[in-house]
Order: structure tokens, then sequence, then C-alpha cells
């Protein structure tokens, strides 16, 4: 149950802050045949303007500039909302650069400082290193996709695994079971809405550990709220789900008995699972998948133990 999906990597989009025709265009016919989208501010300005439209993986800029200081230039952009810290930015030059000036660039947040004529295999290899790390920088950042707590997804994440497994089972033909667990709601008046979800939460240890120890390496994990958890599962049917419901149900007791956890029996035998499984046929979009999976789960709380594994039902 690996969190960590494979992303593609995204097209590299380079601005490109140079005066200069000539020098522009040779760094644009190394960039651009290498994949790399070029957009090209001829001022600082320019550049600062572009910066509020777009968010750039890298930027490359000349030290002398019409209307700005390249290292000053560098230190706006440095506070622009679009460039990040993770964002390199190059500065390059028509002559060698001193000590002091390669310095002040660097303090300034230059990653590099190059000498015009670029070389073009150099080039591409120092901003392909940069760039791929920004990159996974920004997908770790922006898409958050796990629960910091357990390492399974959190709701995004599995929301969107969701939409890729069962893509995956519709195009492969194979039936697709989503279940969700969770403790019955403790009904106590005297409890506070906070305390409540502190009995919940209490449960999520021993239910991720019972998740871990019997789900299979495709079974994908999801954390949905306090005490509450899914199992995304290709290639399982109805039959399959209540096997695999039950097999958890049995793993928490075990594993209760082993670790402790501090919970106790009455606590555990709380714990309920709904499930909604779709054939080979189904298009059910993903978000109607944990929607029915999550149904479930109510209803099977709210039978007042009748049921410990109960299935969608429109």
């Amino acid at each position: 149950m690996d969190a960590h999906d494979s992303t593609t990597e995204l097209t590299p989009l380079v601005l490109l802050v140079d005066d200069q025709d000539d020098t522009a265009q040779s760094t644009k016919s190394i960039l651009t045949p290498r994949g790399h989208v070029v957009l090209h501010a001829a001022t600082g300005q320019q550049a600062i303007d572009l910066t509020g439209k777009v968010s750039p993986d890298a930027v490359l800029v000349s030290f002398d500039l019409p209307d700005a200081d390249g290292i000053d230039l560098i230190r706006q952009l440095r506070s622009a909302p679009t460039v990040h810290s993770s964002t390199p930015i190059l500065i390059f030059s028509r002559i060698e650069l001193g000590r002091a000036e390669r310095l002040e660039a660097m303090s300034a947040g230059a990653w590099d400082v190059l000498t015009h004529p670029i070389d073009a295999n150099e080039i591409i290899l120092r901003l392909d290193t940069f760039i791929r790390a920004k990159q996974e920088t920004d997908r770790v950042r922006d898409q958050g996709l796990t629960d910091p707590n357990t390492g399974f997804y959190n709701v995004r994440g599995i929301l969107r695994r969701t939409k890729e497994i069962s893509a995956d089972a519709h195009r492969h033909q194979r039936p697709l079971t989503c279940i969700a667990f969770g403790p019955t709601p403790v009904d106590t008046p005297q409890l506070e809405a906070d305390e409540t979800d502190g009995v919940a939460e209490a449960m999520s240890k021993p239910v991720a550990t019972a998740l871990r120890d019997v789900t299979r390496i495709s079974d994908t994990l999801g954390r949905l709220g306090p005490g509450e958890f899914v199992v995304v599962a290709p290639g399982t049917d109805q039959d399959g789900a209540v096997r695999l419901a039950d097999r958890v149900l049995e793993a928490l007791r075990a594993d209760s008995s082993r670790h402790g956890f501090g919970i106790t029996a009455e606590a555990l035998g709380q714990l309920r699972a709904g499930f909604y499984s779709i054939d080979a046929e189904d298009e059910t979009s993903a978000e109607d998948i944990l929607l029915r999976a999550t149904m479930a789960l109510r209803r099977a709380q709210a039978e007042d133990g009748s049921f410990r594994v109960r299935s969608y039902e429109a």
C-alpha cells in the first residue's frame, strides 16, 4: 500500500529575462528542442508582470537589463507568490562576474551563475536536475495526498486514487469494491462533540494496524476522519468484500489482544463496515463509489449491532 503514486512529469516552463536578441535566441535554441517551454521577457518589469500570471519552473536572468539590475530583480522575483523557494533562478552575464558579484547574486537567491556563451549540455543537465527537484517539491506541497498520522491517503488522495483504480478496473473488465470502516458513534449526552471525536480517534491506531495486516499490496488505504477508514480493493466482488471486512474485524480483535492499544473489547465490538461493489461494466464515478460505501457504513452503524457488515442499497 504505497502512499506515493507515480505522476507524469510536467513540461518545464522557463522564464528567460534577457534584453539581447542574440543571447535570448541562443538560449531558446538550446532549451526549446529539449522540451522546455520558454517565456521571454526583455525587461525586468515584463518579468514581474509574467510572474503575476504564471508560475515558472525555472528563471534565467541577465545580469544587465535596461530597466533593472539583475541581482535586484532576483530579490523581487523571490518575493513573488508564484516564484517558490524551490524555484531555481540562474543569473548569466556576457562577461565573467567577480567573486563579490557572484556572492551577492547567490545571497539574493540565485542558484547558479553562468557566463555566455553557455554550454548547451551543461545548462540542460543543470536545469533538468533543478526542475525535477522543484516539481517534486511542488507535488508534495500542493497535492497533500496523505494523512500524516497513518501514511494512508487522506480524503483528497483516496478520491484521486479511486478515480485511477476504477478507470483501470473498467479498462481491464475487473470488479472493484470500496469498503468503509468506522466505529458506531458514542451516544452519551455527557460527552461534548470533541470528546466524542476523541473516542472515535482512539480507534484509529488499532484499525490502521488491522488494515495493514489484512489487506493486499494491490489494495489502497485511505483515512476519512476520526476512526474512519476506507479500502479500495480492485478485483474484489461482493462476496470478497464481506470476507475482507470480516478479516479486518477479526484482525482488529487479535491485534488488540496482542498489542493492547488501551481499547476495550466493547469498543472494538462497535466497529462496523459498509461496502459498495461495481462490476466490470459499471462506470460509477469515484465520488459515488466512496459516497455509497460511506452510506452503507452509516446504515451498519445505525442498526444497533444487527449487522457488522452492510452492502450499499439504493
